[in-house]
């Protein structure tokens, strides 16, 4: 069991007299330390004193540091001064390792030393003042309808186990999903071997080789007669067969460029010499008109062979659309748009898409386009790629609202938002669906039960955000 620690007073100058006083009639430490009320250390760590100073030496304590501490000697503080004129920028650490350096790694001065010696000879920099941070203010709309927050969450597409649902983002185009460990289960990595400080390099170097082989041996590999595996091998071909045509068109675009330079060259170099051509004969005349015709004609024979080249990779672009659009999405994770009130904190509606990673920026307009209120001025969300697409600015020029982009990496100027997704998933965590027609109807009862509950983040407590939005509006 363990003992509290006994916190022990500074003794008095009347406590020590007693404490010695006791001890010279009695000679018993025991009782001396007894009827002063001190501890045997305290006796002890005064008799020295008063054996050689008396009772004198009892009146007032004194500190137990050195009073001749260690001090370097004046040589070494003025190499250390020149050190640091010589190199301006060598800090107190460099200038004692060199100085250790040059005494056969003798350590002459610490860093700390150096800081004090550099300090008074005022070769040090003075501190400079912390800047002052502003404090974040949060602002909210002051009427409904007045300002809306958006974000897009992804979950799964089915969801059965009473587990946390991972953070997921969209917003670069492509799921950035987070590593969810499972409780109680210790993650398994070859690089484990090396929390082992016992084991010698070589023995665990080795064994960390060969936890990494048979991690790769036993990865298994999916099955390409799946349907899903074989409809991933068909997009992964389309998907390079892009890339490659991407990278013909670039080169050729590259020679044409390089093509077009050496045409005007030309033609500059001819319009030079037409007008030299009055002082040559009519034959050399005749001769240069005519290498001009053939350049020419060949110029424009190349332009028509761009053409019908132009015409035959847009046809076989158009191919790979028209392809990749017949392969049905085969998706695991479906998006949900949240969208709430900046002032009243409801939510208007949870439009969710199967299409999940895949959701467009038009699917976002078509939703949002039925939920907007009349009043609206501002919309708030983060700047992924489908708030800041083309279909999202022409909505934001029709129905003519101020799109607010939070900053980027600031997450928290889109808090109510991002609290949001965090209610909802927790809320979706011990539930369970197999498809989104169980989703939906989940979202249905969780947008009553929310709009129904007090929330905190409102300014008159104990309210839900359907009551502060009608005592509201009776305002």
């Amino acid at each position: 069991m363990k003992t509290e620690r006994v916190y022990c007073p500074p003794t008095t100058q009347q406590q020590r007299r007693q404490l010695f006083e006791t001890w010279e009639k009695t000679g018993n430490v025991s009782k001396a330390c007894q009827k002063a009320r001190v501890s045997r250390q305290t006796f002890y760590n005064w008799k020295a004193r008063f054996e050689k100073e008396g009772y004198e030496g009892l009146k007032e304590p004194r500190s137990h540091a050195r009073k001749d501490p260690g001090r370097i000697g004046t040589e070494v503080e003025e190499k250390i001064i020149k050190m640091r004129r010589e190199n301006p920028k060598w800090g107190k650490r460099r200038i004692a390792d060199e100085l250790a350096k040059a005494n056969s790694w003798v350590p002459l001065a610490s860093a700390a030393t150096v800081k004090r010696v550099l300090k008074d000879a005022g070769l040090w920099p003075e501190p400079e003042e912390k800047k002052r941070c502003l404090e974040p203010v949060a602002r909210t709309a002051d009427e409904p309808g007045q300002a809306l927050n958006i974000d897009l969450c992804f979950v799964p597409a089915t969801h059965e186990d009473e587990e946390k649902l991972p953070a997921v983002s969209g917003s670069s185009g492509r799921l950035v999903i987070e590593n969810v460990a499972q409780a109680g289960m210790e993650p398994d990595y070859p690089g484990r071997v090396f929390e082992d400080r016992d084991k010698e390099y070589v023995e665990a170097m080795l064994e960390f080789v060969n936890a990494s082989r048979e991690k790769d041996e036993n990865r298994v590999s999916p099955s390409p007669e799946t349907e899903q595996a074989s409809l991933k091998a068909k997009k992964r071909a389309l998907r390079i067969e892009k890339e490659q045509l991407r990278n013909e068109r670039r080169q050729v675009r590259h020679q044409r460029d390089q093509e077009d330079i050496l045409w005007k060259k030309q033609k500059l170099q001819w319009q030079k010499q037409k007008i030299k051509l009055s002082n040559i004969s009519a034959s050399q005349r005749k001769l240069q008109d005519e290498t001009w015709h053939l350049i020419r004609d060949a110029r424009r024979h190349l332009k028509a062979q761009r053409l019908l080249e132009d015409e035959q990779w847009h046809q076989h672009k158009l191919s790979l659309r028209e392809r990749e659009a017949q392969l049905p999405i085969i998706t695991s994770w479906i998006a949900i748009l949240v969208v709430t009130d900046n002032c009243t904190r409801q939510c208007i509606g949870l439009p969710l898409f199967i299409a999940g990673s895949h959701v467009t920026s038009q699917m976002i307009v078509e939703a949002l386009q039925h939920l907007l209120p009349p009043e609206l001025l501002f919309i708030i969300s983060d700047r992924g790629i489908h708030f800041t697409a083309d279909a999202f600015k022409q909505l934001v020029n029709d129905e003519e609202f101020i799109h607010v982009l939070i900053a980027r990496h600031r997450p928290q100027s889109n808090g109510i938002a991002e609290r949001f997704v965090r209610t909802l998933k927790e809320w979706l965590k011990d539930k369970s669906w197999l498809n989104e027609h169980d989703l939906d109807t989940l979202l249905l009862s969780f947008l009553d039960e929310y709009n129904n509950c007090p929330h905190q983040g409102l300014s008159i407590p104990g309210l839900s955000p359907n009551e502060f939005a009608n005592r509201i509006f009776l305002f």
